[in-house]
């Protein structure tokens, strides 16, 4: 069956049937944005053939896209968009959208006379051009089509020139790297930033200088528009009717939490859930989990919406030999919340949150994220220690250890968990507390045990005062520096409170949208800090980091707490691949330092990134039984983070990165955070754990499963 034969039952496959083509949508963006003959959508699409265009024109006439009309002197003709085509702008934006969110600009995509003629044809501040004729001649040398190329203004309007217009040069722009040329043109890069790093340089009367950028409106309103994505996932372009869900905060909009779940047949007995199969039309959004490196596929996900789907869907899967997997928030880096060919008990519709505001606890279900559960708590200025992303979910934390920006102060999220309701691997259901009647042991292993003791369906918790405004955020300085910062940082921190935490990150800038563009994709070193104080001792608390060296940006502020926990959102979307790899620190000395530097610029990937994690404070001071996180005396957690998107290639360049990363580091080791171990880290596990925590985890393991139907890893 041919694509346009399919198109009869497929709109998408009609459609394409137009746009699809090979340059078509480029000579569509060219025709929509105002060039009007056959030269002028040729000048715009460098490389297309005259005869492919000529094609091409024909073709979309045909489809009733574009309109020819015949020029008033008979020599050629004009081409316009139809209402038809009109209506494709949305879709070209779209894409256009879609593009600069997931594939970087490289230097073969940076062809500055190109940027030139955007600049000219869709772009330029007409009503910011001085009054008197400008000519501006640019300089390419040999990366561009033309080595020479003159912008001349005059009446408000306009004109791009191959050969020299003859009225003389006012002003001379050289570009000496076209990618950063290219970047400032998408709002990536900010034309000082181009200047002072010498890759553009222009020549001519400084007024005129000065206000050459401001005639370029696309910087800016990219810009904008980044920012407008990073804030509302899907863009600001309404969305078909059909497409349109209950509105949900940005933390949720993740491709794992969009299935529906609602009380229908499954065939299972007691499930009053929904049973998710490979017939099923949204099999693979609901399959989908953050991780995008992860594509498993299971005969059945059954989403549940109470204990008692839990269990009927444990014995459903024991009684059919069926392996089995547990998802709550979905966020497993090594994706073991999903299983090829078995079933997946998905708790993710379990949200119920009851928040005790006199007794400072909450009580949440399983398939909360840790957003939603701060938006809760905050309400009444109370908090608990919570992940650094606001779309992790709350249980695969919490049963690791979990850290997060409260530990030093309050200790891990596991030190919070005060109580839970477990099912087991019979299909019991447990409640799990303090008291001697209440399963203590259980409860000691939850804490930070890693799982594997059956599926926790809610957990109750331990809140602090904590907002909802605090003293937070990062600092960021050159990473040509950050080896003489991070021997400062080392010093300061080794007296400090608990009330100070400190985060260490090494990458290249992130496109977030609080940093400046002219910061993007400029190698780092971030350190993120909080002080637990008020406000005299909080700026007391942070004043020696914030003067270390000299910082490149200070975005250090008073700021709401939730705001703090979704700041890195933004950097770690759902949908890109990731592989992590992990390891404790004993010391930061100077040798691990420059490891430290030096591997960081390594990474290939500009999403690629390593966290440095300051233990110690509460950490260490909480009684070691009591919980079965048993490395609190490690001081530092590095975690190295290899990321990049589906389409490239250098997924195993960057895996090799993150492994290479900490085996440099082999000398320092000390242990693991359970919660840091990927895919292929199975022989890793005990590191996490010490030998008398490993031997007490399995007597209660088996005890509560001894036929191993949970996977601890």
């Amino acid at each position: 069956m041919t694509v346009r034969n399919y198109g009869q039952y497929c709109p998408i496959a009609r459609g394409s049937g137009i746009i699809a083509e090979r340059w078509t949508p480029i000579i569509l963006r060219n025709v929509l944005l105002g060039c009007r003959t056959f030269n002028e959508i040729a000048t715009g699409a460098p490389g297309l053939s005259r005869a492919l265009l000529t094609r091409r024109l024909r073709e979309l006439e045909h489809a009733g896209v574009v309109a020819v009309r015949p020029k008033p002197d008979g020599h050629g003709s004009f081409y316009l968009p139809t209402p038809a085509g009109r209506e494709l702008w949305p879709v070209l934006q779209a894409l256009g959208d879609w593009a600069q969110r997931w594939m970087d600009v490289t230097a073969e995509d940076a062809d500055p006379d190109l940027v030139v003629w955007s600049w000219c044809q869709t772009s330029l501040r007409r009503d910011l051009l001085p009054p008197n004729r400008v000519v501006v001649r640019f300089e390419f040398g040999s990366h561009a089509r033309q080595a020479r190329i003159w912008l001349l203004l005059e009446h408000g309007q306009g004109e791009l020139c191959g050969s020299d217009p003859g009225f003389g040069d006012d002003v001379v722009v050289t570009v000496d790297d076209p990618l950063v040329f290219a970047r400032w043109h998408l709002g990536l890069v900010e034309w000082r930033t181009a200047l002072k790093s010498g890759a553009v340089r222009v020549e001519g009367p400084r007024a005129l200088c000065r206000a050459l950028p401001t005639w370029n409106s696309y910087p800016e309103t990219q810009a904008r528009r980044r920012t407008e994505h990073d804030r509302a996932p899907g863009g600001t372009a309404p969305l078909p009717p059909e497409a349109v869900r209950p509105a949900e905060p940005s933390y949720r909009a993740a491709p794992w939490r969009t299935g529906r779940t609602r009380p229908g047949r499954s065939g299972i007995p007691g499930f009053a859930g929904r049973l998710v199969t490979p017939r099923d039309a949204d099999y693979d959004d609901v399959r989908a989990v953050w991780n995008a490196a992860v594509d498993r596929k299971p005969r059945y996900i059954a989403r549940c919406l109470s204990p008692r789907d839990v269990a009927a869907a444990i014995r459903y899967a024991r009684e059919r030999g069926l392996t089995l997997a547990v998802r709550s928030g979905g966020h497993s880096v090594a994706g073991t919340s999903m299983c090829d060919d078995g079933l997946v008990i998905d708790v993710g519709p379990m949200k119920a949150l009851t928040i005790d505001p006199a007794q400072r606890t909450a009580t949440v279900g399983a398939g909360t994220v840790w957003g939603e559960l701060d938006a809760a708590t905050q309400a009444f200025g109370l908090a608990t220690t919570g992940g650094l992303v606001s779309h992790t979910g709350i249980a695969g934390l919490t049963l690791g250890g979990g850290l997060g920006w409260l530990m030093r102060r309050h200790g891990l999220t596991a030190d919070q968990l005060t109580g839970a309701h477990l099912v087991t691997a019979d299909g019991g259901q447990l409640t799990v507390g303090p008291a001697s009647d209440e399963n203590p042991e259980l409860l000691w292993a939850l804490r930070g045990g890693g799982g594997g003791l059956g599926v926790a369906t809610s957990f109750t918790y331990r809140l602090h005062p904590v907002g909802p405004e605090i003293l937070a955020g990062p600092v960021l300085w050159p990473l040509d520096q950050a080896t003489a910062v991070l021997r400062s940082y080392r010093d300061l921190i080794a007296t400090a409170p608990p009330e100070l935490a400190t985060l260490v990150v090494l990458r290249r800038a992130p496109a977030a949208p609080f940093l400046p563009v002219e910061t993007h994709g400029r190698p780092v070193c971030m350190i993120a800090m909080l002080a637990l104080a008020g406000p005299t001792a909080a700026e007391r608390l942070l004043a020696p980091l914030r003067t270390m060296g000299i910082p490149l940006l200070d975005l250090v502020k008073w700021r709401p707490y939730t705001g703090l926990q979704t700041m890195f959102d933004t950097g770690v979307p759902a949908g890109w691949h990731y592989y992590w790899k992990s390891t404790g620190l004993r010391e930061l000395s100077d040798p691990v330092i420059d490891t430290l530097v030096e591997r960081a610029a390594w990474a290939q990937s500009p999403r690629s990134y390593a966290l440095l994690f300051h233990l110690g404070g509460a950490i260490a001071d909480q009684d070691p039984t009591a919980a079965a996180f048993s490395r609190r005396d490690v001081p530092h957690e590095l975690n190295v983070n290899a990321v990049w998107l589906p389409h490239q290639p250098i997924g195993p360049a960057e895996c090799a990165w993150a492994r290479d990363f900490v085996a440099a580091l082999d000398p320092y080791r000390d242990g693991v955070y359970v919660n840091f171990l990927d895919h292929d880290d199975h022989h890793r596990r005990a590191e996490a754990f010490d030998a008398e925590t490993t031997a007490r985890l399995e007597r209660v393991r088996h005890r509560h499963d001894p036929d191993r139907v949970f996977r601890p890893d």
